[in-house]
């Protein structure tokens, strides 16, 4: 298979790269600079707002992983995330579209549900949160990953074209493990809240992306899918639902299935079980592997 990734040039896009080359699949990186953890992997240049540069980097592609984006909101003023990040999926889809390219696998964000990225801080309707859940997102970032998976989820009802959205939250690099480090000790000040917890590892990222592009959507009635792809506990050293207790008091959502937290009091907040159960996605590494 011939895999371009776009943004392979990035953080995840470098796992992503190595993970696909593990596993003996050929990767053209599409990217505004060269990677330099993967100098050897074929590189082209593209500017992805540009709709043209888009579709002739990507024309002779197989499969489509894209991870081309602004990946931190802080670091630029919201109207540029917005323009950016719709921009660039919109005119990936175009091009995978136009160029009948059969498989994407878009890199979206547990941001996208509200509970990540946020100024507002939304109260679950039930825990774990599943794919089922609904989306509230209200935040530059999060609207752009939202929008964006909308985006494909209608381009795979209108044109048939398969795609997988994978929602991996806190992404945590080796090339940061002082920081995190620093930051699983201080675990307990951190605000459950914030983010529920949830973070997943690059290498982790990097294998679903992989099973993604084998995923089977034979029987299917809309080529489409989107996955929670997150550690399995966390980064909280306590029981889950205690966190879930202490954060949100009386209004503590109820647990569905009942017994989720019985089989595993340390399971992550966001449902990682379909992902299990459809991708064969199985995490290699928890905040303790540090």
């Amino acid at each position: 298979m011939n895999v371009h990734v776009t943004g392979g040039s990035g953080l995840v896009g470098g796992y992503a790269i190595q993970e696909l080359l593990d596993h003996g699949i050929d990767v053209v990186n599409v990217d505004l600079h060269p990677s330099k953890k993967h100098p050897k992997v074929p590189f082209r240049k593209a500017d992805l707002t540009d709709a043209g540069a888009t579709r002739r980097a990507i024309r002779d592609a197989e499969a489509v992983v894209h991870l081309a984006a602004i990946p931190n909101p802080n670091n630029d003023p919201g109207e540029r995330v917005m323009a950016v990040n719709m921009v660039l999926t919109h005119n990936v889809l175009e091009a995978v579209r136009e160029s009948k390219i059969r498989r994407i696998v878009y890199g979206c964000s547990e941001s996208a549900s509200g509970f990540g990225i946020h100024r507002v801080e939304h109260v679950p309707l039930y825990v774990p949160i599943d794919e089922a859940h609904p989306s509230w997102p209200h935040e530059t970032y999060s609207f752009t990953k939202y929008f964006g998976e909308v985006m494909c989820r209608e381009y795979a009802r209108a044109d048939k074209i398969e795609v997988v959205s994978l929602r991996y939250g806190w992404v945590w690099f080796r090339e940061h493990e002082d920081a995190l480090r620093k930051t699983v000790r201080h675990r307990g000040d951190q605000g459950f809240r914030r983010h529920l917890g949830a973070y997943v590892f690059a290498e982790d990222v990097g294998q679903a992306i992989r099973l993604s592009l084998s995923y089977d959507f034979a029987g299917a009635a809309m080529p489409f899918e989107a996955f929670y792809v997150l550690a399995a506990e966390p980064i909280y050293s306590g029981p889950t639902l205690e966190a879930i207790r202490n954060a949100f008091g009386d209004a503590t959502p109820p647990v569905k299935p009942a017994d989720y937290f019985e089989k595993n009091p340390r399971a992550s907040a966001f449902s990682i079980e379909k992902a299990r159960r459809l991708l064969g996605y199985e995490p290699q590494f928890t905040c303790e592997d540090l």
